[in-house]
């Protein structure tokens, strides 16, 4: 018996079915190039973020640290608090102006994107214990983008009583910010949540003149400005917001806003 074997030719796959896997191949490469692409996107998203919240939260750690000094005199007594130089009002106190080209000087509760202040600075090589100088005087303002510190200022009058010392452009200023890294778009410094109280009050006086004595406008003394030579004794607690907006430079898509509220440690006290 002859045993007869049959032999199938091998095929290769057709035309189509190669078209088919192709077609496949590119889907699944270009979903997995796709994924990646997003992957990457996100992360320099995520980097570039990071980057400007951590010049932003630095910048604020400096303006804060700085501005909680506002009105420190070394080696005060309860007792001189009113003789204090570094917390006058119309010379050294904390003070904000609406920017730096006008340089309004604005209400003890207004707002703007300069604010200038003075403390006793004994940490300073040279400077002068107890007296207002010009390593003495300090302020932020906003400057084409960039945020600036003042070093240094110029005493004129007589311990910047009368003076310019408040001046946003009094001074030595040095960068804050790189502008090569972030422009900062807007700085404001809100005092809306300070106050002041006249101690003096009540007095059985109709100081505001508005038909009722002793109401809690007369006790508020930014409200009803006590009269000068009065002898009323006020005292002024400061409260600070600080609100930053900025970009990347080299991205301007990438911005962030920053908000910090600081509680100058010193209040001021006054006799009127």
């Amino acid at each position: 018996m002859q045993l007869i074997r049959k032999y199938s030719r091998q095929r290769g796959v057709t035309f189509v079915e190669v078209m088919v896997g192709l077609s496949v191949g590119v889907i699944v490469i270009g979903g997995a190039i796709s994924v990646y692409s997003s992957s990457v996107q996100s992360s320099n998203n995520t980097l570039r973020t990071s980057r400007l919240n951590q010049e932003m939260a630095g910048l604020m750690l400096v303006m804060t640290n700085d501005i909680r000094r506002a009105g420190y005199w070394q080696n005060t007594t309860a007792s001189d608090l009113p003789l204090n130089p570094f917390s006058q009002s119309d010379a050294t106190a904390l003070l904000v102006r609406d920017d730096m080209v006008s340089d309004t000087a604005q209400p003890p509760t207004g707002q703007g994107n300069c604010i200038t202040y003075a403390y006793d600075a004994t940490y300073l090589a040279g400077n002068t214990p107890g007296v207002v100088d010009n390593t003495d005087l300090f302020g932020f303002r906003l400057d084409g983008g960039v945020v600036q510190m003042r070093q240094s200022g110029t005493v004129d009058g007589t311990a910047c009583v009368g003076g310019t010392c408040n001046s946003c452009g009094n001074g030595t200023w040095s960068n804050v910010t790189d502008e090569n890294l972030i422009e900062v778009t807007a700085l404001n410094f809100d005092l809306s949540n300070s106050e002041c109280l006249n101690a003096s009050e009540p007095n059985l006086v109709d100081d505001n003149a508005d038909g009722v004595i002793d109401d809690d406008a007369e006790v508020d003394c930014y409200a009803t400005v006590p009269t000068a030579g009065s002898g009323d004794v006020t005292a002024e607690s400061r409260e600070v917001r600080i609100t930053v907006t900025a970009r990347l430079a080299n991205d301007i898509t990438t911005q962030a806003t920053a908000t910090q509220t600081v509680t100058v440690r010193n209040d001021v006290i006054r006799i009127r």
